[in-house]
This record gives C-alpha cells, sequence and structure tokens, in this order.
C-alpha cells in the first residue's frame, strides 16, 4: 500500500473479490498443477467442518530456493494431514529439505 491508501481499501477488495470467487492467480496445493479451489466465508457458523481424516502425504514440494539464480534448487517437506489440515512449516525448519 501506499502512504495514502488505507488497509480498508484491501480487505473490502479481498472481500468483494473473494465473495465472487475471483482471484488475480488461482491458488495451488504445492505446485500449478494441484490448483485449489476455495470459496469464501463471511462467518465461521457458515464454514464448512474440516475432514476428520488424518494421515501421511509423503513429501511435498515447498518451494524453489533461488539462493543461486542461474540454480534454483527444489525445497520439500513432509506433509502430513491432521484432522484434515496441513500444517506446513517455516522455511528455515529443520522439517524442510532439499
Amino acid at each position: 500500500a501506499q502512504p495514502d491508501e488505507h488497509e480498508v481499501k484491501f480487505a473490502e477488495m479481498f472481500t468483494r473479490r473473494a465473495g465472487r470467487g475471483q482471484c488475480v492467480n488461482q491458488p495451488y496445493l504445492g505446485c500449478r498443477e494441484f490448483a485449489a479451489s476455495f470459496s469464501y466465508v463471511e462467518s465461521p457458523e457458515k464454514a464448512v467442518a474440516a475432514i476428520e481424516e488424518t494421515r501421511e502425504l509423503g513429501f511435498m514440494l515447498y518451494d524453489l530456493d533461488f539462493e543461486d539464480p542461474t540454480d534454483p534448487k527444489p525445497r520439500f517437506f513432509r506433509a502430513q494431514l491432521k484432522s484434515g489440515i496441513v500444517d506446513i512449516p517455516d522455511w528455515n525448519s529443520k522439517e524442510v529439505v532439499g
């Protein structure tokens, strides 16, 4: 945001676009080949309950490490689904390898 712009402007833009199912870039899970569907939830009471499934998902691509721009290296983490939620570790954590 610019100094003369307010957070409210951006929050309203997000609410308007997400409510219509619009996004600048389609969200994805790890790779663009795994597009994520989403819907805007105005209040937690209207939210769909998380699935109760828990299981190992194996290694998932976290991102590419561009420390050497001429040779980006893939970084991975071991994804685990716990009651329908996948927690993503911090980039610098020991869980991210590659």
